[in-house]
């Protein structure tokens, strides 16, 4: 039985890595990079985010006056501490930002985020570079990665033996495949909880996944009666004009004033439409102070919070996703653990090809054999319950099944065929 199980286990974590090692090796390296976008936007485009603090910030309706050129403002960012730019907003393609110096109210220059470095970097990790095609072959990729690590994870499991040489450490005096199996084993042993952590919370913003199912189920009844009726400014006497953007940042409360606190603000587009404020935090440490407030346009009363206290568990986890994602809940530690996580990952998607390369014999390149018998229904239980929940994974399962089906069925017709009449 355990035999057969090793077998098993092995066969799949070889076909599934084969198939999966270029888009994880991708996502893997980009996701690493990603990992330190704060210290990478520092260098690439300080100049554009920092300026010299002189004396009181000028009022926001001031700054919007500010001639940006060919820039129709969708929504600014209003940074919490001193010495940052605003950030505007463009609308139209390429996600062109200008950026203001809030205290001498002129344009310290601007960017489009699709063709910086960081822009390309995030734009293959979200879908290769293809659209809806590659979001989904990313969510197939990342499906099985949790598949991956757990049958990984068994692989490596030492199942009583007592020596610590390949299992707790790789053996350096080996070299050849040996060599290669312990860096594989032992290093993604180590990164498992994490490579899983982010898999999962990458699936969050998957097509089928995430967005078809996940995002459903951290929807609160909140989130549902506001997307059935969206706040609305109440109406006002003809001639009445709107409340300042100064004003309408002030009626959010403490968090207007909070250093630690950058806001994103929408102004309204429509005449009953409201001003719009996104309260976020910008190390993304502290999800739970992320929320988002409708401020009435006219009255300049708060008409309604979703913020962390209005979200169900689910939600505060769907909150929080990002910042698990990229380690940055627990700072620059968490970065730097989430990039090695991502690192060690790409390595293995190189050692292990290399190890089925040195596997071939007589230049045929083998695969694990078949285990004898079948597998074990309480196995089978687990990938049919991992279907349900991974679509991905179900998919393949279910093409998986309906090939070996195909392929039975040719065998036995071909059989029969050839029996004599």
């Amino acid at each position: 039985m355990a035999t057969r199980l090793y077998g098993l286990l092995w066969r799949w974590h070889f076909l599934a890595g084969i198939a999966a090692v270029p888009i994880l090796f991708v996502l893997a390296v980009t996701g690493a990079i990603y990992a330190f976008q704060p210290e990478i936007e520092a260098i690439t485009h300080g100049r554009l985010r920092q300026v010299e603090p002189s004396g009181e910030r000028l009022p926001l309706e001031r700054l919007l006056a500010t001639p940006t050129p060919g820039c129709k403002i969708e929504g600014f960012n209003v940074p919490g501490g001193p010495g940052r730019t605003i950030e505007l907003d463009c609308a139209g393609p390429g996600r062109r930002a200008v950026f203001l110096d809030p205290y001498r109210g002129v344009v310290v220059g601007e960017r489009t985020w699709d063709t910086t470095f960081l822009g390309w970097v995030f734009r293959i990790h979200w879908d290769l570079l293809l659209g809806d095609t590659g979001r989904y072959a990313i969510e197939w990729a990342t499906s099985w990665t949790l598949l991956l690590a757990f049958s990984g994870l068994a692989l490596w499991w030492p199942r009583g033996r007592r020596r610590t040489g390949g299992v707790v450490w790789p053996r350096l005096r080996l070299s050849g495949r040996p060599l290669l199996r312990d860096l594989h084993a032992v290093l993604g042993a180590y990164v498992v909880p994490l490579v899983c952590a982010i898999a999962m919370t990458g699936l969050f913003w998957t097509l089928w996944a995430g967005e078809a199912r996940w995002k459903r189920l951290a929807r609160d009844d909140d989130a549902a009666a506001r997307e059935a009726a969206p706040p609305r400014s109440r109406p006002a006497p003809a001639g009445t004009p709107r409340i300042g953007l100064d004003a309408a940042v002030a009626a959010i409360g403490p968090a207007a004033s909070d250093p630690r606190i950058d806001l994103y603000v929408v102004p309204p587009a429509a005449a009953d439409a409201p001003y719009t404020i996104y309260p976020w935090d910008p190390t993304h440490e502290h999800p739970s102070w992320s929320e988002e407030v409708w401020v009435d346009a006219y009255a300049g009363d708060v008409l309604r919070r979703a913020g962390w206290d209005q979200r169900n568990a689910l939600g505060k986890l769907d909150a929080s996703g990002y910042s698990v994602h990229v380690g940055a809940l627990l700072g620059l530690p968490g970065r730097i653990l989430a990039a090695t996580a991502g690192l060690v990952l790409a390595f293995s998607c190189v050692t292990g090809p290399w190890m089925w390369w040195k596997r071939r014999k007589h230049g045929r390149r083998l695969a694990p054999p078949p285990p004898a018998g079948r597998a074990p229904v309480w196995l089978l239980l687990v990938l049919a319950g991992l279907g349900v929940v991974l679509p991905m994974v179900g998919a393949t399962l279910l093409f998986l099944l309906a090939a070996a089906a195909v392929r039975r069925a040719a065998i036995s017709l071909s059989t029969k065929r050839k029996e004599p009449t």
